[in-house]
C-alpha cells in the first residue's frame, strides 16, 4: 500500500512518496548516500537492505509499489521485491533501467510497478510485472498519481485520486508545501483509503520527498505517519 506523487517544476520535478505497511513490519534505516560504480545515489533501506525508492546523481528518482490488483504469485522461491530499486539506483537514463530490469530474476518476484523518473529526457516509464510478462508504460511530463492498496486497490484508487484531483485543482501552483499537505491528507476520512492511511492493522510508516534541479537532488525523510512525524534527515547530492 502506497501513494506516489509526480509534479514537474521549472527547474526539474518534485516526488513524493508514503509508504504503507503492517504495523508489525521492522522499522526501516534512515536514507543514505551510497556508492555505485559511476554514481552515487540516495535512498532508505530495509534492515535486510532492499529499498522502495531512490534518486541518484544523474536525477533519475525510482519508486516501487507493489501491484495489488494481480493475484499471481511465483511459482518457486520468492525473493523482496527490495531488490528491485537497490540493483537499479546506480542507473541514469529510463532505457538502462528498462533493458537492466529484465536481467533481474523477475521469475521470483510478486507483481510491481517500478515508476522511473529521467529529467533529462523528461520522461516518467512504469514498468509493471505481473508474475507472467513485464509491460511498460510511459507517461506525459505533467503531475501524476500512483496508489495500492492490499486491502482494496480499486476503491483506494478511486479516492485517493479523487483527494489529489481536488487539491490539483486548489493550487496555485507546485510547491513542496502542497506536496507535504497533500500526503499528510485524511480525505474523505482517517482510514484505509486517506492518503495519509491508518487501519487497525496497518499505517502509513513513512513520508519520503524527492526535490530535483538542474544542479542537485536531495531526499527528505520522515520516519513514521506524515501526519504527526517530522522529518528525520535530508541528503543531498549535487547533478554529476
Amino acid at each position: 500500500m502506497c501513494t506516489v506523487s509526480f509534479v514537474p517544476t521549472s527547474r526539474g520535478f518534485y516526488l513524493a512518496m508514503n509508504r504503507d505497511e503492517k504495523r508489525e513490519r521492522f522499522a526501516a534505516l534512515l536514507p543514505e548516500i551510497v556508492e555505485f560504480e559511476s554514481h552515487r545515489s540516495i535512498f532508505p533501506r530495509e534492515p535486510t537492505g532492499g529499498t522502495w525508492i531512490s534518486v541518484n546523481d544523474g536525477g533519475v528518482c525510482l519508486a516501487l509499489i507493489n501491484w495489488h490488483r494481480i493475484r499471481r504469485k511465483p511459482k518457486n522461491d520468492i525473493l523482496s521485491r527490495g531488490v528491485i530499486v537497490r540493483e537499479l539506483a546506480g542507473e541514469i537514463s529510463a532505457h538502462q533501467i528498462a533493458t537492466s530490469v529484465k536481467r533481474l530474476p523477475l521469475r521470483k518476484l510478486r507483481p510491481f510497478r517500478l515508476i522511473v523518473i529521467a529529467p533529462d529526457q523528461k520522461c516518467i516509464t512504469e514498468l509493471r510485472w505481473n508474475v507472467q510478462r513485464l509491460t511498460r508504460c510511459d507517461h506525459g511530463w505533467q503531475r501524476q498519481h500512483w496508489f495500492s492498496s492490499g486491502l482494496d486497490e480499486p476503491r483506494a484508487e478511486v479516492e485517493r485520486a479523487r483527494t489529489c484531483a481536488s487539491a490539483n485543482t486548489k493550487a496555485s501552483g507546485p510547491t513542496l508545501k502542497q506536496l507535504r499537505k497533500l500526503h499528510c491528507s485524511h480525505a474523505p476520512t482517517r482510514g484505509p483509503f486517506s492518503i495519509c492511511m491508518h487501519r487497525a492493522d496497518a499505517a502509513t510508516v513513512s513520508y519520503t520527498e524527492v526535490s530535483v534541479t538542474e544542479k542537485s537532488v536531495s531526499m527528505r525523510y520522515a520516519d513514521g505517519p506524515p501526519c504527526i512525524s517530522r522529518c528525520a534527515g535530508t541528503k543531498k547530492l549535487r547533478i554529476a
